[in-house]
């Protein structure tokens, strides 16, 4: 674990003991109230169980969204370090006609789409929920331009690999307190990958099964 980690290991400590510690200390007071005065427990001890409560709450809400809800923003070099990597695809003989990248999909009213696809000595498999395919003009499609790149380097991809290969951009957490906070710290942050091929025609495409 690294060590910036250990500041969101510390943090849900605290919060689990101070979880502890409220539950008994609104059992002790309660009972304290009720000794002293033989009645129902007065609107002022109530007003400090709630005060009590309501701080554990803003605190088990704010590790919630630091640990989960908290946006990627690229552009932060403080909070992720972005890095590019490329493959070339290998093509493939299929049965009908070669192709680089095979597509399954799925069912349902928004089926997630499953990419199959080969480099150098290697076979992978990706959804279209972290790649897609780019078979136009451009290398970039509408959901890729959502993350950094260098249009340079893809249009010099596009001539060395013959619009053919797989560019991944990879957002991974670095040390800082939040990061730490939420326990994220060398951990990737998000992963896209352009699947580039030529035309649609070096894509196969394999339907619902029935």
């Amino acid at each position: 674990m690294n060590s910036w980690n250990l500041i969101g290991l510390l943090a849900r400590v605290i919060l689990i003991a101070y979880l502890i510690f409220i539950v008994w200390h609104i059992r002790q007071r309660h009972i304290k109230a009720i000794v002293k005065s033989g009645k129902q427990v007065r609107g002022s001890v109530v007003l400090i169980d709630i005060a009590e409560v309501l701080v554990f709450a803003i605190a088990a809400i704010g590790m919630v969204w630091v640990s989960w809800l908290r946006p990627i923003d690229y552009r932060d070099s403080r909070a992720v370090a972005i890095s590019h990597s490329a493959e070339h695809l290998i093509l493939q003989t299929g049965e009908d006609h070669s192709f680089y990248v095979r597509v399954q999909t799925g069912n349902g009213k928004n089926p997630t789409l499953y990419y199959t696809y080969w480099t150098n000595g290697a076979k992978y498999e990706n959804t279209s929920h972290n790649a897609e395919v780019s078979a136009g003009t451009q290398p970039l499609t509408p959901r890729a331009a959502g993350y950094p790149w260098s249009k340079k380097d893809l249009k010099k991809l596009d001539q060395t690999a013959d619009q053919a290969y797989v560019a991944t951009v990879t957002a991974r957490y670095k040390p800082g307190f939040l990061n730490g906070l939420g326990m994220h710290v060398g951990n990737i942050a998000d992963r896209f990958s352009i699947l580039r091929v030529p035309n649609d025609t070096f894509v196969e495409i394999d339907p619902v099964k029935d």
